[in-house]
């Protein structure tokens, strides 16, 4: 691993089990990154790394979200976007008030490669697929929803998001393909596909360094030629 690249001492990670965030904690573990894993099902997390602590917590417990976070560099949140049960809106003012109270300000959230961030011009993909999700809109499916409630949420500092150093990645296709490195765009699209390892290792980096404060690149496995961002390893 390269020393010259940033990365956090000590970082909270909920939705480790999941999809994204399987990638965050595994290369947290990878390049020695303590992790605490907050979760409200702890069985899923059967051989942990010694550099990773188990910590159950239901999301709306703040004192215990507290407890859990400090000492922590920031936190990485993997939360879904499920229109239905609606996670981020439920679960991340008490994660963003639990921050502020443990000290913490540095937050990396997840987002759609579909979602679109104030200013920006649509890409080829995003041209793409939005006349689709505007007709699904219509019929009472948003599929963004969940999106654009944190992204909001953060841009505006409202739901206790006020105060909150935020990065916000956007991927499109995720896969389980070996770490190579990402590839990070502030307004372009790269590759469809990104490593879930690579993914990982870019949100960690993101809490060390102030690169992307307050940005949601476009994340893909990579690097392709001339790009800023090279792998760790």
């Amino acid at each position: 691993m390269s020393t010259n690249v940033a990365k956090p001492a000590k970082v909270a990670i909920i939705g480790a089990s999941g999809t994204y965030g399987r990638g965050v904690l595994a290369r947290a573990e990878e390049i020695g990154v303590e992790a605490v894993v907050i979760t409200r099902s702890p069985h899923k997390f059967k051989d942990p790394a010694p550099t990773t602590t188990v910590f159950e917590a239901q999301l709306d417990e703040e004192d215990k979200l507290r407890e859990a976070m400090r000492g922590c560099d920031g936190v990485i949140s993997a939360l879904g976007d499920d229109r239905k049960e609606r996670p981020k809106t439920h679960n991340l003012p008490h994660v963003w008030d639990a921050m502020k109270a443990a000290g913490l300000t540095r937050y990396v959230g997840m987002a759609s490669g579909a979602m679109m961030m104030p200013g920006e011009r649509r890409g080829g993909f995003q041209r793409s697929v939005h006349p689709l999700l505007s007709v699904m809109k219509l019929f009472g499916v948003d599929m963004l929803e969940q999106n654009e409630w944190e992204r909001d949420s953060l841009v505006m500092g409202r739901n206790g998001a006020d105060g909150i150093t935020w990065v916000i990645t956007r991927v499109v296709r995720p896969t389980e393909t070996p770490f190579v490195g990402a590839y990070a765009h502030k307004d372009e699209r790269g590759p469809l596909n990104c490593s879930i390892y690579d993914h990982g290792d870019f949100c960690l980096y993101c809490l060390a360094s102030s690169e992307w404060d307050k940005l949601a690149p476009h994340v893909s496995s990579g690097p392709p030629p001339g790009t800023r961002w090279e792998p760790t390893g």
